[in-house]
């Protein structure tokens, strides 16, 4: 009786045996983890009351990573319509040079502007088309759409084209100084969307994005700062630069027979060219700007996330060294565990007869 007593206690202590193998497995599993990452494998255990102080750093670096990814976003969009609004004061003071150069008495001169000037309005609605995965960035809220139509092409709002637009207001290559004042008034008028016919105005017609009036897209750079993309295509700038090419481009300015008249078209058509360029210029001042600003907030996220990292890592870091050490100590209490289990798997109660 006594023998049978030793056999069951022994197929006992196998079965504590193996429970603590087990158990060594898993706080070596846990260490391995530890002298890998620098990192408590279970720190809400370990740490106790002050894992809610964990879980709340936690919290702030997902806020600020996505500030960080967000803003990465946003300074590359706002160096696309920098740099778009920089190609079109290029295009724009390429004709206005060749405009200053012209000879007003007409000839080759002027047919090669007006070739410019056309080719130069292309240019600008390709560039105002600049976009990302958001969308069109320089159409306001109404991201979706294309912000200028194409010059030849019908608009469906109004049922024509921007070059038709413009002729229907110029009404035919003026004679008269006073035909060609009509015909300014008339494209201030439609360019400023004043015009006595609705269809020629520049966000009927022209125009395809966010109407003046609705707020400018506003994205959240910090807790405490958001940036407006101001830049849109129906900026007072665009609207003025577009003006003055169209000016050029509807008919060769030598077709004009009055001289004072021809002159005083050239003059309209560069002074509008100017005043776009000039404010193409502040546009392009402003959008640099607000990268300047950007690139501030997101080298203070950048060191926020330094300092969060390491607050992280006071509350749930390891010193690698102490655990390399632990491991070693658990591989061996394991080993040895190993040892007095396959010590206890050969005994039998046969030994004991």
């Amino acid at each position: 009786m006594t023998e049978i007593s030793r056999t069951i206690s022994t197929a006992l202590q196998s079965l504590r045996q193996r429970e603590q193998t087990s158990r060594l497995a898993a706080e070596i599993s846990d260490v391995s983890k530890e002298v890998t990452t620098g990192i408590k494998a279970n720190p809400y255990d370990d740490l106790g009351h002050r894992s809610a102080d964990a879980i709340a750093i936690r919290m702030q670096i997902t806020r600020n990573d996505g500030f960080l990814t967000s803003n990465a976003l946003l300074d590359r969009r706002f160096l696309a319509v920098e740099t778009s609004l920089g190609a079109m004061r290029d295009v724009g003071q390429s004709v206005l040079e060749q405009a200053f150069s012209s000879d007003s008495a007409g000839g080759l001169s002027t047919t090669y502007l007006q070739q410019a000037a056309r080719t130069a309005l292309d240019q600008v609605l390709e560039r105002a088309a600049v976009s990302d995965s958001s969308g069109f960035l320089m159409s306001g809220t109404r991201s979706d759409t294309n912000p200028l139509q194409t010059w030849d092409v019908q608009n469906p709002n109004s049922g024509v084209s921007p070059a038709n637009a413009v002729a229907n207001v110029i009404g035919g290559v003026p004679a008269t100084l006073a035909d060609v004042q009509t015909a300014i008034d008339g494209l201030k008028a439609a360019f400023s969307d004043t015009a006595a016919d609705p269809a020629n105005n520049f966000e009927n017609t022209f125009y395809n994005g966010a109407p003046t009036g609705n707020p400018p897209l506003t994205s959240r750079t910090s807790e405490t700062q958001t940036l407006t993309q101001t830049a849109q295509a129906n900026d007072p700038a665009m609207r003025d630069l577009m003006r003055g090419l169209a000016m050029l481009s509807a008919f060769n300015p030598s077709d004009i027979p009055d001289e004072a008249a021809r002159d005083a078209w050239l003059s309209e058509a560069r002074s509008a060219i100017g005043a776009g360029l000039e404010g193409l210029t502040d546009l392009e001042t402003q959008t640099g700007l607000k990268r300047g600003q950007l690139a501030d907030s997101i080298s203070a996220q950048e060191s926020r996330a330094l300092f969060l990292n390491g607050e992280v890592m006071n509350l749930e870091g390891v010193d690698q060294y102490d655990a390399a050490t632990r491991l070693t100590q658990l591989q061996n209490q394991l080993e040895s565990s190993y040892a007095v289990t396959a010590r206890l798997s050969r005994l039998s109660f046969l030994n004991y007869l």
